[in-house]
């Protein structure tokens, strides 16, 4: 009896801590496959294109796209997270989330936001691949929560300078290995901060000696009440060349490398963001941001040296008091301005463009809802703003898509 009593108290003593610390983990996703659209016209023709950062389109690339019908599944993704908590307000969280190509059955595990994490009354400290501050605290505006990876997202058009549709120039992006810290909240404020490294600094670049040192940083500060959200955020890139990766009349890059070991980038995107709710099923959303692309070290005159421009977005997403909802919104995004090495003129002439689009859905319960979605995007004949998925408008041409689809989630 007396060594079965001391084996039951020792094991108790084991056991309290265990309890304590609880652990749980979630299975979630959302699936929105689409039928699709899609059609171009007014493409740039040879002559037609007055900015000088990019180059006359030929005969033969200045076609426009019949219309064509593809099936999407926009960024559908399945998801894994998961926390244990460690006493007191301290606890571990983590996230594994991917993106569910199940249109063609391809995907690649831990493409979304995935990480691992500290969270406690300093806040919480997270590393892995994450979007960036600028665009978690920025992109409030998701025509019923699917906008994002479809066609009536803002971020083609907001966030980048047309001038051509590489990532490097584009913000509102997922930054890899990186580390994120949020603070705890200070009434209704809230400070983010996110940084990515140069992770082949020292090694073997794609040309020796070229001296780079890529760093992205993403910070901003949040205010959040029951009907009001206000935010600004900014991100900085160090050489990823944003400007003349884009820019196909001049540029300082030969095969995505600087040419020499005194090239340097510095790009800056400031954004400011609002939501007001009206109601409860009202919202309205507004979005401004400055983008500046700026390079030095050119090796010659007449190179890409500086761009600036000012984009804004407005939305307004309600439902009318039953299970129909609706969502609007416009992106504009100016010429702005530019300069080249040497003194050499610069014009940004035809590289504005805007961003229309409309939407309706009808919910069947608090998971499932059908969709329409349609948009416009009108680019100058100078601009290459594109918001589709499955290719690249000719220069200059204007974008037409209409989607039908489902959405759930779980």
């Amino acid at each position: 009896m007396k060594k079965s009593a001391l084996a039951l108290a020792v094991g108790a003593a084991f056991a309290a801590p265990a309890m304590a610390q609880t652990s749980t983990v979630q299975i979630y996703g959302k699936v929105y496959p689409e039928l699709s659209w899609y059609k171009s016209s007014g493409a740039s023709q040879p002559g037609e294109v007055t900015s000088n950062l990019v180059a006359q389109p030929t005969a033969a690339a200045a076609n426009n796209d019949k219309t064509r019908a593809s099936v999407d599944v926009s960024n559908s993704y399945l998801g894994f997270r998961g926390e244990e908590k460690l006493g007191g307000s301290l606890a571990t969280i983590w996230q594994i989330e991917q993106a569910l190509e199940f249109d063609t059955g391809t995907g690649v595990w831990a493409s979304r936001n995935s990480f691992l994490g500290l969270r406690g009354g300093f806040g919480t400290v997270k590393l892995g691949n994450m979007d960036t501050i600028y665009k978690e605290f920025g992109d409030q505006f998701s025509m019923f929560g699917i906008s994002s990876g479809n066609f009536v997202s803002h971020s083609n058009q907001l966030s980048a300078n047309g001038v051509g549709n590489s990532r490097l120039a584009r913000f509102h992006e997922r930054a890899p290995n990186s580390v994120q810290y949020l603070s705890p909240e200070f009434g209704d404020f809230q400070i983010g901060i996110q940084y990515s490294p140069d992770e082949i600094k020292g090694n073997p670049t794609p040309v020796t000696g070229s001296g780079l040192d890529r760093q992205w940083w993403s910070y901003g500060v949040k205010y959040e009440a029951e009907r009001f959200y206000v935010s600004v955020q900014q991100e900085y890139r160090k050489d990823m060349f944003g400007g003349s990766s884009t820019a196909t009349a001049v540029t300082n890059l030969t095969g995505g490398s600087p040419t020499t070991g005194s090239e340097h980038s510095k790009d800056t995107a400031t954004r400011l963001s609002g939501v007001f709710k009206l109601t409860p099923d009202q919202k309205f959303t507004a979005d401004i941001a400055r983008l500046e692309y700026k390079e030095s070290g050119q090796a010659a005159n007449g190179r890409f040296e500086n761009l600036k421009k000012t984009n804004w977005a407005v939305g307004w997403e309600a439902r009318w008091g039953g299970p129909v909802r609706t969502g609007i919104s416009y992106v504009h995004m100016n010429e702005g301005t530019c300069s080249l090495s040497g003194g050499v003129t610069c014009s940004t002439s035809g590289l504005d463009g805007n961003q229309l689009n409309l939407g309706t859905a009808y919910d069947f319960s608090k998971r499932t809802f059908i969709f329409a979605l349609y948009s416009k995007v009108t680019n100058g004949e100078s601009a290459l703003f594109d918001n589709w998925a499955n290719g690249t408008p000719a220069r200059g041409a204007d974008v037409t898509q209409f989607a039908v689809g489902v959405s759930t989630s779980f």
